[in-house]
């Protein structure tokens, strides 16, 4: 809060307010500006020039230094040298002041206009046109920086957009902007996905056609992700991690399963269409059903929502799985590979469709029962 006004009269006017008065807009066309009496005084820094709730029976032009506009503590413009300032209030809102200002600087000197005098000048016609004027131009002022602060919200939604997931966003809006997002036990499907053998290539070919490759691999398992309800989570490497979250207990996991594989399949086929020279591209996918642990996790000075636990590392291990994992089971593994517990949420349909079953063994899990296409 601005510290209580302890003004200190000035005696005479002198050149810099004379000037001040001159070049505010205010007396424009007047030919007697010295009958509105101004009168000059000083503020230090902090001091309130004027309070919310004042009534409005001046108006202000700031001779040196600046003055903040506040509202709610918060600092909406700030006036400087040669500027009116208080008005608006003149003509409206019950005569009755919104806006705190204070002074913005160690030595702020501003000459005082009573209402009373303007309306007693003989040309207060002229002063009230001006008034208006100057309100005019403050307003389209305005109107121009809520446009651009609107261009660079929409500049900073996509921005966020291309780095996190509207999940994400929800839950941390839910949280508060300056909290991060609490740490929830979920039910859920986890994707991993990884391109076969795409490293290889990387020291090989220009860092040019890397990205171009790598950008057209991402965009193949992406759409279908997001198209199918899912959110991407992060970038791996060449791979990614992905998430369809169980928002409640009456939502049904097979519905959730079964658009999972749908974006697989899509994906995988989506991939299988990019080639570098004669070889297409290939696409692993490993998908879960489990409980996970999600929210905001990372150091003090940076974070990142994600999931985590032992449902989201099986998971992993299931795209990872090799032909060398593999205990029990007949033929290659296919490239989509389905955890047991997400199996039995298919229907029969999407079951025959994934009927190849493996007992493999899976680094740091254990042995895993995997159905592949």
């Amino acid at each position: 809060m601005a510290a209580k006004s302890s003004i200190t009269r000035i005696k005479e006017l002198n050149i810099d307010q004379e000037e001040a008065l001159l070049l505010c807009g205010l007396v424009d066309d007047v030919q007697d500006p010295l009958a509105l009496e101004p009168r000059p005084y000083r503020y230090a820094e902090g001091e309130s020039i004027c309070r919310p709730g004042d009534p409005a029976e001046c108006l202000w032009i700031i001779v040196t230094g600046s003055v903040a506009v506040r509202l709610n503590d918060q600092t909406l413009f700030v006036r400087r040298r040669n500027e009116v300032i208080g008005e608006q209030h003149l003509v409206g809102n019950g005569y009755r002041r919104i806006y705190e200002l204070v002074a913005d600087e160690s030595n702020v000197e501003v000459l005082i206009i009573d209402k009373t005098k303007i309306e007693a000048h003989p040309e207060s016609g002229v002063l009230w046109r001006n008034i208006a004027k100057i309100i005019s131009i403050k307003l389209q002022n305005a109107t121009r920086k809520t446009a651009s602060l609107g261009r660079q919200l929409a500049d900073d939604t996509r921005i966020l957009h291309a780095y996190t997931n509207q999940y994400a966003l929800s839950r941390r809006m839910q949280s508060g902007g300056e909290h991060q997002a609490d740490y929830v036990v979920e039910r859920a499907v986890i994707w991993f996905s990884d391109v076969v053998n795409f490293s290889r290539f990387t020291l090989k070919t220009s860092p040019e056609r890397i990205a171009d490759v790598v950008q057209r691999f991402f965009n193949a398992q992406t759409t279908p992700v997001l198209d199918c309800g899912g959110h991407i989570d992060k970038f791996i490497g060449d791979g990614l991690m992905a998430f369809w979250v169980m928002k409640d207990k009456r939502e049904s996991a097979a519905a959730i399963c079964a658009e999972a594989v749908n974006a697989a399949e899509q994906a995988a086929k989506n991939v299988s269409e990019i080639k570098i020279g004669n070889e297409p591209l290939s696409l692993r996918i490993g998908l879960h059903l489990g409980l996970v642990v999600s929210g905001d996790f990372g150091s003090a000075t940076r974070h990142q929502f994600t999931m985590i636990g032992p449902e989201v590392n099986k998971a992993a291990r299931l795209e990872q799985i090799h032909s060398d994992d593999i205990e029990q089971g007949e033929g290659a593994l296919g490239g989509i590979r389905l955890s047991q517990e997400f199996w039995n949420e298919l229907s029969e349909f999407h079951k025959g469709k994934f009927s190849h079953q493996f007992l493999v063994k899976a680094k740091n899990i254990g042995e895993l029962d995997v159905f592949t296409n």
